[in-house]
């Protein structure tokens, strides 16, 4: 069950994605119908601190329920869900039987699931091969916030439960989209997913998706998508220390906000590649490179001169919890990427050296750059 209160969010998101419609509307509740059959109807209430609210909810999760053919607990669990994020990490092996698995897999996934969110979320803020003590604070912030689902039987089956639920976008006068520090907050759980996504694909298309191993070149090379020693550690967790034959991670984005684009919806580890993980590991850790500063924003300005080989790029960002413009080079195929996402409105993300000494322009040495996988458009986004 996933553990999240039901709210008048919810439950319109809901109504409104299964086939229902509002017919009447007041200050303190909603008269709701399905399309279909005009003779029944479901009370949604308005005031979540209302002494009836829950006894409410439970009578309109009853006739979803009966209409659906459903049981009430299936129905609710997908109305809380509406703003969540569930990452399910799923372990498989003979060993698991009538929804249980031995002790040493059960830790190895337990741990996994907290070493997997605390190092994505590390490399959504830094990335760097091998963090040791030096992985940010927030970065166990982040996983401290996160929840548990309860395990399902079968192949063994964790939920991680995180936010999905974004700010508003604000605007300017002129109608152009405004970045907000508050806002922009909001969006850090729904970015550290696509981080690990993303890393875990990279890690898994150079362990188990190949006839060869990967050069020593290819694992530095995927710090920049996210791969860490940390990360490693965790997937072995599963697959080496549990002793689980298959572990795959499984991301179901939240259904009332915006589905990331470009991101593997699930990725899948076994034990028979497990030396690979660990030689990726080993070469991350003992690799000495600088760490490098991963901003996300909105391009503000650009400009490209007559004969140049690259041009300048001004991105709005949040840097430190305040909102600050840098500005970088790119070359002219980057650049001609750029000036796509800026017509579209679209968050980017640019990691690299970053220089921004208080009180003076804040400029960027730039690594890669790309378009923000964890949400749509700013347009798209805010309708």
């Amino acid at each position: 069950m996933i553990t999240s209160d039901v709210g008048p969010e919810e439950l319109i998101s809901y109504l409104s994605r299964s086939g229902w419609t509002r017919t009447r509307a007041g200050a303190i509740a909603e008269l709701w119908q399905p399309r279909d059959d005009l003779d029944s109807s479901v009370l949604v209430p308005r005031i979540a601190d209302a002494a009836d609210f829950r006894r409410t909810v439970d009578i309109l999760t009853a006739e979803v329920a009966r209409r659906e053919k459903r049981p009430p607990e299936d129905v609710r669990r997908d109305i809380a869900r509406q703003f969540l994020d569930v990452t399910e990490l799923r372990a498989e092996d003979d060993d698991i039987d009538e929804g249980t698995i031995s002790l040493q897999g059960g830790l190895g996934l337990f741990n996994a699931a907290n070493h997997l969110m605390v190092s994505a979320a590390a490399a959504t803020i830094h990335r760097q091969g091998y963090y040791g003590t030096s992985i940010p604070k927030a970065a166990h912030a982040h996983a401290r916030r996160l929840r548990l689902g309860q395990t399902r039987p079968g192949s063994y089956v964790l939920p991680v439960i995180s936010s999905a639920r974004f700010g508003a976008t604000p605007r300017y006068d002129d109608g152009v989209p405004r970045l907000e520090v508050e806002s922009e907050d909001t969006y850090f759980d729904r970015r550290v997913l696509a981080t690990l996504s993303r890393s875990l694909e990279t890690l898994a298309e150079m362990t188990m998706n190949r006839d060869r191993a990967p050069s020593r070149s290819e694992m530095r090379d995927s710090v920049t998508e996210g791969v860490s020693s940390e990360l490693c550690a965790a997937v072995l967790e599963v697959i080496e220390t549990g002793k689980v034959n298959i572990f795959d991670v499984a991301f179901k984005w939240a259904p009332a906000s915006p589905v990331p684009v470009d991101l593997e919806s699930r990725v899948v580890f076994s034990r028979e590649h497990a030396d690979l993980v660990t030689e990726i590991r080993k070469e991350l850790k003992e690799t000495e490179a600088p760490s490098e500063t991963v901003l996300y924003g909105v391009i503000r300005r650009m400009s490209l001169k007559a004969n140049e080989e690259s041009g300048r790029v001004h991105l709005e960002t949040v840097i430190d919890g305040r909102r600050r413009s840098v500005s970088f080079d790119l070359d002219l195929v980057t650049y001609r990427r750029a000036a796509q996402y800026h017509g579209e409105r679209r968050r980017v993300v640019v990691t690299g050296t970053l220089d921004a000494p208080p009180g003076r322009p804040a400029t960027m040495r730039v690594r890669t750059f790309g378009p923000d996988r964890s949400v749509l458009t700013l347009d798209q986004s805010e309708e």
